[in-house]
């Protein structure tokens, strides 16, 4: 794993030390039991059981705390001021084929909760993106409910369809600054959330297999 940021190493730390601390509280717990027993000649006292309690108490509200900002953080109800967001704009190129010529390939998935897989070409090179961070938008609207969920600038969007003739890719990527508070969950530096719109003039231009 790539270090992104200096910041990822107070998480490590902090991670480092929980475990640490829930070595020290088996230790503990045995070691108090072994000494009730030979002192008291008893294996329980409600003493010893709440010393127990809150050192479990408080690893569990460490371990929480540390998975929430790990693993659990939702970027749309983050802080901005701990994220950076951008956007790029693409004009995309056509296929040009016998048959059919297209923008975009779309690859239907199979399951219980089938993804959609976009296949589409820029200037720069081929890209392959999926329905959880992507969606295709054709006809006179070039926005939908899934990307509507983004902030765009909306006239921006309409001078691209004017300038790309409505085929062409925005993307937005929001980043985790580097500062401590990110660190702690180890996110600093690392790139949040991307989503994509696909943007081609009518279904004809969209290419799809796996129907």
């Amino acid at each position: 794993m790539i270090m992104k940021s200096a910041w990822n190493l107070v998480g490590m730390a902090l991670w480092l030390l929980l475990i640490v601390y829930f070595a020290y509280i088996i230790h503990d717990m045995r070691a108090r039991r072994l000494r009730l027993i030979v002192t008291e000649k008893k294996s329980f006292s409600w003493h010893n059981f709440w010393i127990s309690f809150s050192e479990l108490a408080i690893f569990l509200v460490f371990l929480w705390g540390m998975s929430y900002s790990t693993f659990f953080l939702d970027v749309k109800k983050m802080d901005q001021n701990r994220i950076t967001t951008s956007y790029s704009y693409k004009p995309l190129i056509i296929r040009y084929r016998a048959d059919q010529s297209d923008y975009v390939t779309v690859k239907n998935g199979v399951g219980r909760k089938p993804i959609q897989n976009y296949t589409f070409y820029v200037d720069g090179g081929k890209y392959l993106v999926n329905s959880t961070n992507a969606t295709v938008v054709y006809g006179k609207s070039n926005l939908n409910v899934q990307a509507e969920s983004y902030k765009w600038n909306k006239e921006w969007l309409d001078h691209l369809d004017t300038r790309y003739q409505k085929a062409w890719v925005a993307t937005v990527t929001t980043t985790y600054k580097k500062n401590l508070f990110n660190g702690i969950g180890l996110h600093a530096g690392r790139q949040a959330d991307r989503f994509s719109l696909i943007r081609i003039p009518d279904k004809s231009f969209m290419n799809t297999v796996g129907e």
